[in-house]
């Protein structure tokens, strides 16, 4: 139909109709860049809820006691504490591994900054972690995604202090 042969009602309708499809397009494009912010932002939030966890002082002090006391030490000469510290420390790596492997937090900043850390406290905790894992105790899936990013660790920085 050509613009001469149409009358100004069917002129009128075209014109409506392609105004209101660019502006359907035009929301569609607004809501998506909306959730993509949104989904930015949930994932900041994600982060800085993890790193809170992290770097609260019981879980600053549980570090510092399997970093620097439990080095070198058999687990059966631990003290409660000790252990309540290493269990603190298991638990709260384990959580956020878990938190990166769900796909809600990313990894990189847990396995560039706590690197070190995950590395050598996985490596204190070693005969800890396989005593909870008996059947006796916890079962041997206890703190898996612990394990999973101390291999994370390991795959990014080898042997070598993260």
């Amino acid at each position: 139909m050509c613009m001469q042969n149409m009358t100004t009602y069917e002129a009128w309708s075209l014109i409506i109709q392609a105004v209101t499809g660019v502006a359907i397009v035009a929301t569609f494009a607004i809501y998506y860049h909306q959730l993509r912010a949104m989904r930015h932002a949930s994932a900041a939030q994600n982060i800085l809820a993890v790193v809170n966890v992290l770097q609260g002082q019981d879980v600053r002090d549980a570090r510092r006691v399997v970093r620097k006391t439990l080095v070198g030490r058999p687990f059966a000469s631990w003290t409660a504490d000790e252990e309540r510290a290493a269990a603190l420390v298991c638990s709260t790596y384990d959580i956020a591994a878990i938190l990166i492997r769900q796909g809600l937090v990313t990894p990189a900043p847990f396995v560039e900054d706590w690197g070190s850390s995950i590395k050598h406290c996985h490596e204190v905790l070693r005969d800890y972690i396989a005593e909870m894992r008996k059947p006796e105790n916890s079962g041997p899936e206890y703190w898996n995604d612990f394990d999973w990013i101390y291999a994370e660790v390991l795959k990014r920085y080898g042997n070598r202090t993260a």
